[in-house]
């Protein structure tokens, strides 16, 4: 057994060799394929009885099981997001010690790396955090801002790093200071300078999260109360007039890192007696900057130190009549970039300029199609892009769809912009950028609800810094119809992978606008503000957004537009008890996909339905319907779709009292959602099994149920399932006898029902009233009272603790 395997990478080792899938595993040993996949991918710690039940399964030896439970039960990894750098850190051992030992003292929470461009904060950063890995057991995450522009986004794109979604009845700042309250986590936020306008919302997390630490970098102070300066120097360099050998060359930490980068662009070189004195006058020349240095040292393939001397002083000297406002270092630096970029072919500099306008990077796709539309460029652009990165102008980097990306450091992508306009091709490279992205989301925007839709997904949150910036070019260029049609193609990106706070934002931006338009794309734009506004909790709004979506969807008679904003109508009437209202909609919405032979249309229609008729207390109606539609789904090798109709067919079966068949199809829902990795579908099914399992007296299966629902609930931010999976808890503590514990979570439960709408099936309904009586029933016990007045005091999260303590 490998001493440095992981325990998630062992089981999966085991389970192969043992040709076992993950559902046959989580079979046999009786847990859930959502827990196989956790402890494969090492983000859960299996418990005792976990841990032997995979031993008896996977292994036979006595000797190995006694070393894999050994392993079960060490400490998991700390969670992190860092990169592992693929350079060593050269001449900083003082600043990372100094820093380290800020940020371990208890009572200095903010730490800011400060310094010119290029001097090496990031990389600094980096180290620091990864030194410090074992102090926070929750987590060091880094967050990159230098991809964005706009402050506003600055606390949607901490959530995103740290993998936080919004909740339906909270800002995405609360939900961000929930999930961080009390959890000891380290965030890196790197380049900062230019969202210092955030900073307010930086010290709100900061004073609302009492154990959360930042290491910031920046060009600037963020000015916040408490915060620790940390200046980052240049890299050490011999004195003046000091002799530079050989043999001490490479103890001065700039000539160290010269060297280090020249070899890496040519094995064959070597300091010697010769080129010593040179190499020692470059990087004094440089002034000891990492990144001047890095751009240089790869220059050694084609010119000795001596002339690399010569070029350099000749191009600095240059510099005198450049920007007299930059401090002198940044001086330097742009110089030093400056010189590189004189040594490219025309090619190489007119690629170079073009690949500004990208946000983050870029597939080679993209740079083919924005940077050479003409085919002017005279070699072809993938030995153009290697090219760049072979001389540090440019860094490929592999993204979360597995494609390579090509990336500017931010400070020479400055640079490369400022070329571009020189080249007086800003505006045509810019419209092709703006074209290329318009493209790519109404590509995706037509997979996002089929097979693909996970490929599409994650392509789109790859590229997400690239469709924001289009996005927002179109919505400051005040082009409606541009920003319309971004909106329209991203709504459901945004919906599907909990960017609201952003897609709201955008949406409300492009909406707001006047201008020249196709009203099919306002009317889609609304119908995703719909959905969004129902994400957030806000029924009011998307009642609006849909209804004026349908209303407009009318006008042009776009029948597609109709069927779909008649299902937001009718889903927002439902939910208010309009029941009859909502089913003339969801069947005028099915007349019109039979119209237009539209089955996906018709499967969603039909279920729509079903749900109304189950509500309705009528289960034979609901049944037929949804067989109608799992048809349809089935056909369509719709997998989403399959998956929501055996989990209603489940429901409807509990509600006709057959309860073995609503177990079957429960589980097999559960399955599909599963498989599919959705954690909301995985939640519903464990809270309705649950109550299952309260039919049927079974108060430690129940228990298990609701604690699962509640736990993913939670992580999902889902204010309302969360308050049902507490419900339901209570009345296992009903089932229980155990009317004090009940009676709290009753009490809270009312208390969060106010402010909330809470809509249960009637079945759901009958259950919970019938519980809450027979607590209400023992109003003349003082702790029953004194157990429901507590609940209703109690926050969300303090329930949850301890309902997951206590049932």
């Amino acid at each position: 057994m490998s001493d440095d395997a992981s325990f998630g990478y062992l089981v999966r080792r085991l389970r192969r060799l043992a040709d076992l899938t993950q559902r046959d595993l989580a079979h046999r040993i009786g847990y859930s394929v959502v827990t196989v996949r956790k402890i494969e991918a090492d983000e859960r710690r299996p418990s005792r009885d976990l841990a032997e039940r995979l031993a008896q399964c996977l292994l036979t030896l006595p000797d190995e099981r006694q070393s894999f439970l050994a392993l079960a039960r060490t400490p998991p990894t700390v969670p992190t997001n860092l990169a592992t750098p693929l350079t060593r850190l050269i001449g900083r051992a003082e600043e990372t010690t100094a820093v380290r030992h800020l940020l371990t003292d208890r009572e200095i929470r903010l730490v800011t790396l400060v310094g010119p461009p290029g001097i090496g904060k990031t990389r600094l950063s980096v180290q620091i955090a990864t030194d410090l890995t074992a102090s926070f057991p929750h987590g060091v995450f880094a967050v990159a801002f230098g991809p964005i522009s706009d402050p506003a986004l600055v606390i949607p794109t901490i959530a995103k790093a740290l993998g936080v979604k919004e909740s339906a009845a909270q800002r995405l700042l609360d939900c961000l200071i929930d999930y961080l309250d009390s959890r000891k986590l380290l965030l890196v936020l790197d380049n900062v300078e230019h969202m210092l306008t955030a900073a307010p919302e930086i010290a709100r997390l900061l004073t609302a999260c009492p154990t959360l630490k930042v290491l910031a970098t920046s060009r600037q102070p963020l000015h916040i109360r408490g915060e620790h300066l940390c200046s980052v120097p240049p890299l050490a360099l011999p004195a003046p007039g000091r002799v530079v050998t050989a043999h001490t060359a490479t103890g001065y930490p700039a000539i160290e890192l010269f060297v280090e980068r020249a070899q890496a662009a040519d094995r064959t070189f070597q300091v010697t007696e010769a080129n010593a004195a040179d190499i020692a006058a470059v990087c004094a020349r440089l002034e000891g900057i990492p990144l001047a240095i890095e751009l240089v040292a790869a220059r050694v393939k084609l010119l000795a130190p001596q002339a690399l001397l010569g070029r350099l002083d000749s191009r600095l000297a240059l510099l005198t009549g450049g920007p007299r406002d930059l401090p002198e270092r940044q001086q330097t630096l742009r110089g030093t970039i400056d010189w590189s970029h004189r040594l490219l072919d025309d090619g190489e500099q007119a690629l170079f300029a073009r690949l500004a306008v990208f946000i983050g990077g870029c597939l080679p796709e993209a740079a083919e199609t924005v940077a050479n539309a003409d085919g002017d460029l005279p070699m072809p652009v993938l030995d153009g892009l290697e090219a760049l990165a072979d001389k540090n102008l440019l860094r490929q980097e592999q993204r979360v769809d597995g494609e390579r990306y090509s990336v500017f450091f931010e400070t020479i992508r400055e640079f490369a912009l400022e070329r571009l306009i020189e080249r007086d091709e800003a505006t045509a490279v810019r419209q092709r950028y703006a074209a290329y992205y318009l493209r790519l989301a109404e590509t995706a925007s037509q997979h996002l609800t089929g097979r693909e839709q996970e490929a599409w997904l994650d392509r789109l949150e790859a590229e997400h810094n690239n469709v924001r910036a289009v996005t927002d070019h179109h919505i400051q260029h005040h082009d409606c119809g541009q920003a319309l049609r971004m909106v329209a193609a991203l709504w459901r990106f945004w919906h599907v992978r909990a960017h609201q706070t952003e897609g709201w934002r955008w949406i409300k931006l492009a909406l707001a606008l006047e201008g020249p338009h196709e009203v099919r794309h306002r009317a889609q734009a609304l119908n995703g503000a719909g959905w969004i506004a129902q994400d957030q909790s806000d029924p009011a709004q998307a009642l609006a957004a849909f209804t004026e979506s349908l209303r407009l969807c009318r006008v042009i008679d776009d029948k597609r537009g109709i069927a779909e904003a008649l299902h937001g109508v009718g889903g927002q009437l439902q939910a208010s008890g309009n029941d009859s209202q909502a089913i003339a909609l969801f069947s005028e919405s099915l007349g019109l996909y039979r119209e237009l032979d539209d089955q996906e249309g018709i499967a969603w229609s039909l279920d729509h339905l079903g749900y109304a008729a189950l509500y309705l207390d009528d289960p034979d109606r609901a049944m037929a319907l949804f067989e109608e539609s799992r048809g349809l789904f089935q056909r369509l090798e719709h997998t989403w779709g399959n998956a929501i109709s055996l989990h209603h067919q489940g429901l409807t079966m509990m509600a006709r009292g057959k309860h073995d068949l609503a177990l079957s199809r429960l589980n097999e829902g559960l399955s599909r959602f599963e498989e599919l990795g959705n954690s909301w579908g995985v939640a519903q099914s464990l809270y309705h099994l649950g109550r299952l399992a309260v039919r049927v007296g079974d108060h430690v299966t129940a228990a298990a149920r609701y604690r699962g629902s509640l736990t993913l609930s939670q992580t999902e931010e889902d204010r309302t399932a969360m308050i049902r999976s507490l419900a339901g808890l209570g009345s296992v503590a009903v089932l229980q006898g155990r009317l004090s514990l009940a009676a709290r979570l009753f009490g809270a439960v009312e208390a969060f029902a106010e402010s909330q709408v809470l809509r249960l099936t009637p079945l759901e309904s009958a259950v919970h009233e019938r519980d809450v009586s027979a607590v209400q029933s023992r109003r003349s016990d003082p702790a029953v009272v004194s157990a429901w007045s507590a609940g209703r005091s109690m926050s969300l999260t303090q329930l949850v603790d301890y309902a997951m303590g206590s049932v």
